[in-house]
C-alpha cells in the first residue's frame, strides 16, 4: 500500500526584539496548511453484510450487583396476611434476622380495594401493608426474593413490591463484629435452644 504523500510546507518568523513588547512573539508572513493526499483505494470502507444497522439489547435474568457490595437489604411491601407465611418460610432457610413495621401507601392498586380471604372489601386512600427489611450476604439475595415471591404472591394487584439496595457494612452492637462475622444468623435463642438439646 503507498503511504500518503504531503505537501510542503514553509513558514518564515520575525526575530524577536530587544525590547520586552509584543513584538517578541513571532509573526507569520506566510503559511501552508498540511494536508494528507490519499489515493481513492485508501479511502474504501468495508462492512459485513450482516452486521445489524441497530444495537443489539438483551434482558439480564439477574440485577446489576454493585460489585464492592457484600450484603444487600431486601426490602419487601407486602400484604400484612402473608407476613407470617413469608417469615416462616425465611426461617426454615435460615434466615432469621428480619425487621417489620407497619406502613401504608398505594401504588397500582390505587388503594380502592383490598382482597382477603375471597371478600374485597374498601379501604381510605392508603392501603395498608407491612415492610420487610431483611440484610443479606450478596450470595442469598436471588434465594430470598424467589421464596418472598412464592410466599407473598397472590396473582391479584396489590401483592406488593420488593426493593434491593446495596449495603457497605453490618455491625453487631453487642460483640462490635463487623462485616461477614456481624452478619450471620447465629446466637439467637434457636441456636441457645438447639444446643441444649444436642447436649
Amino acid at each position: 500500500m503507498a503511504s500518503p504523500s504531503l505537501s510542503k510546507s514553509n513558514f518564515s518568523l520575525h526575530s524577536f526584539s530587544s525590547s520586552p513588547s509584543l513584538s517578541q512573539f513571532p509573526h507569520f508572513t506566510s503559511i501552508t496548511v498540511v494536508q494528507p493526499k490519499f489515493f481513492p483505494s485508501q479511502l474504501t470502507f468495508k462492512r459485513c453484510q450482516n452486521a445489524p444497522s441497530f444495537p443489539i439489547i438483551r434482558a439480564q435474568n439477574s440485577p446489576d450487583f454493585v460489585p464492592d457490595a457484600k450484603f444487600y437489604k431486601v426490602e419487601a411491601i407486602l400484604r400484612p396476611w402473608r407476613i407470617q407465611q413469608v417469615s416462616s418460610a425465611l426461617l426454615k432457610m435460615g434466615i432469621r434476622g428480619v425487621t417489620v413495621s407497619d406502613v401504608r401507601g398505594f401504588g397500582a392498586q390505587g388503594g380502592l380495594t383490598e382482597r382477603q380471604a375471597g371478600s374485597e372489601f374498601s379501604e381510605d386512600t392508603f392501603v395498608a401493608k407491612v415492610k420487610m427489611e431483611i440484610v443479606v450476604s450478596k450470595d442469598q439475595v436471588e434465594g430470598v426474593i424467589a421464596k418472598i415471591i412464592e410466599e407473598a404472591r397472590t396473582g391479584e394487584i396489590g401483592d406488593g413490591k420488593i426493593f434491593l439496595t446495596p449495603i457497605s457494612d453490618v455491625i453487631r452492637v453487642r460483640t462490635g463484629e463487623r462485616g461477614e462475622k456481624a452478619e450471620r444468623m447465629m446466637g439467637g435463642h434457636a441456636d441457645m435452644s438447639s444446643a441444649l438439646s444436642t447436649s
